[in-house]
């Protein structure tokens, strides 16, 4: 009686071994874990805004005839919550700093602005001299290179912004314009224009 005693013990222990082998897998997985250090999440790193130029109101591609109450620049971000800095000028020059419409705007976080990671801007500009036209420029950032001189109001810091550019002109083409540039062509003409125009 007393040797299928001892062979029954004999056959367990492999059993009972394997199973405190598994117990200790499990406590050591588990102290692993909570030996983590329990800090913040890495941040996303910086990157440049970039303005969905084929989204803007009014359209880039086209003569603004109309003078829109606002200008429409939806921004896509790769961090949505992240605060933004945005300058609008009229007839910028570099060699004279004029241009400056007011002092940069910043643009934070809010559910009504941000869908996803695309946060709307709305920009609203005084009506410039309608006798002639005009180059129209928003640029956008996470800094500029100051916000207190048209210049440095102008330059986006590292790590770099964008520009939405619109030509306004009543008469629907370039005539006068100050540059021809951000992709409007210089064939326009009135009746192409209206694409352009906004209520």
């Amino acid at each position: 009686m007393k040797r299928t005693g001892k062979r029954r013990l004999l056959r367990a222990l492999p059993v009972l071994g394997a199973a405190l082998a598994c117990v200790t897998v499990i406590v050591a997985q588990d102290g692993c874990i909570l030996a983590q250090p329990s800090g913040e999440l890495p941040r996303i790193p910086e990157t440049r805004p970039t303005i969905l130029h084929a989204s803007t109101v009014p359209s880039e591609t086209s003569v603004v005839t109309r003078w829109p109450q606002t200008f429409i620049v939806p921004v896509e971000l790769t961090d949505p919550t992240v605060r933004v800095v945005y300058a609008a000028f009229v007839d910028f020059d570099s060699l004279t700093n004029d241009g400056l419409v007011d002092h940069p705007s910043h643009s934070d976080f809010e559910q009504a602005n941000t869908v996803g990671r695309t946060r709307t801007l709305t920009v609203a500009i005084p009506e410039p001299d309608p006798t002639r036209c005009h180059k129209v420029e928003i640029v956008v950032a996470l800094r500029l290179a100051s916000e207190d001189d048209a210049k440095h109001s102008h330059t986006p810091d590292e790590p770099g912004g964008d520009i939405s550019t619109w030509f306004y002109n009543p008469s629907g083409d370039l005539d006068g314009c100050p540059a021809l540039d951000a992709g409007i062509d210089a064939s326009l003409d009135a009746g192409d224009a209206s694409e352009g125009d906004t209520q």
